[in-house]
Parts: C-alpha cells; sequence; structure tokens
C-alpha cells in the first residue's frame, strides 16, 4: 500500500461520525469474516466500540485511504498494560496492509505513553487475524475463555516492546497528545 494515501485521526468520545464509521467497519469486517448477512451486528457493533470508548483514556484512530474510513483500531489502558479492544480493516481494504500498520501507530502510541505491553484477545477461528497477529510480533499466551457476546473461544495474546517503539514519525505525530 502507498502510506501516503493512508491518513490517521483519533476520535473522541463526542465524534460519533467516526464512532459510527467504526462500528460500520467493524460490523461489516464481521460479517465478510463469517459469512453472513449484516443484519442487527450494526447496532451491537456500535454498542461494543461506545461501551469501549467509555472507559479512561480509551483512544480510537480512524485510517482513511482517499477520504474513505479504511479501518481502526481502539485501545485502552488496563492494568499496566495496553489493551487493542478493536482491530477492524473494512472488506474492501482488505490484502492492503491497514491493519499492519494500524497495529505499527498502536506499538508508537503504547511505547509513548509508556506501555511496554500490548494485549488483545482474539477469536480462535480467526487464522488471518492470528497470522497478522504473530507476524506483528504477539504471542500466545496460553489464556483462553469463551466470549459472553459471541459464544465463540478467544484466545490471549501479548506483545512486549521495547523504547524504541516509542518514536515518533511522520504522519504519527499529531494524533499523540
Amino acid at each position: 500500500m502507498d502510506d501516503s494515501s493512508l491518513t490517521f485521526i483519533g476520535a473522541t468520545r463526542q465524534d460519533s461520525q467516526c464512532i459510527d464509521h467504526a462500528a460500520r467497519i467493524w460490523a461489516q469486517a464481521a460479517a465478510q469474516r463469517d459469512h453472513r448477512p449484516m443484519t442487527a451486528d450494526r447496532n451491537q457493533a456500535l454498542a461494543g466500540v461506545q461501551r469501549r470508548m467509555a472507559l479512561p483514556e480509551a483512544r480510537l484512530v480512524m485510517a482513511s485511504k482517499d477520504g474513505k474510513p479504511a479501518g481502526f483500531t481502539l485501545c485502552a489502558p488496563h492494568d499496566g498494560y495496553l489493551e487493542i479492544y478493536y482491530v477492524a480493516v473494512a472488506p474492501d481494504f482488505w490484502g492492503q496492509g491497514v491493519a499492519r500498520k494500524l497495529l505499527d501507530e498502536v506499538d508508537r502510541h503504547a511505547a509513548n505513553a509508556g506501555h511496554l505491553e500490548l494485549r488483545l484477545w482474539v477469536i480462535a477461528d480467526n487464522s488471518r487475524a492470528i497470522e497478522l497477529y504473530l507476524s506483528c510480533g504477539y504471542q500466545h499466551t496460553g489464556q483462553e475463555l469463551i466470549s459472553e457476546t459471541s459464544g465463540r473461544i478467544e484466545f490471549l495474546l501479548r506483545k512486549k516492546l521495547s523504547r524504541e517503539h516509542g518514536y515518533r514519525s511522520k504522519g504519527f505525530a499529531d494524533l499523540e497528545g
């Protein structure tokens, strides 16, 4: 992907348009991933994004390409580490490196904020996401659970950061606050 065509913006709790875009992306991606129609998922997705945005210091970053929302991450500090609650890319942008760029941005944010560990839960049968996370340095912790919302098995993955991840680079410095 041409990095110059991908832009990132941070959203606040009051940014209803960005939150709505995030929920739409999540619902579309989940429906595509699970090979099912996107019906009531949109309202459930919106409620989930809003719930996570209400966490202290929650941070949603939207990636856009040519002005069109392409993907987002939503993370928040939790017990000494940064937890990533959402990594989602609109199906039209799958395979273009958007998720990897968003994860790189989360790494920089985490290190700049003093978090040297990242954690996320991933659906056990989402091999595409698991492969991405492992290629980005995440490791299995051996912990798993059954999601209360989906009833599916999820694995906990963790990534340890070094202080070198905490640099500011072109395109991301304006997101740091």
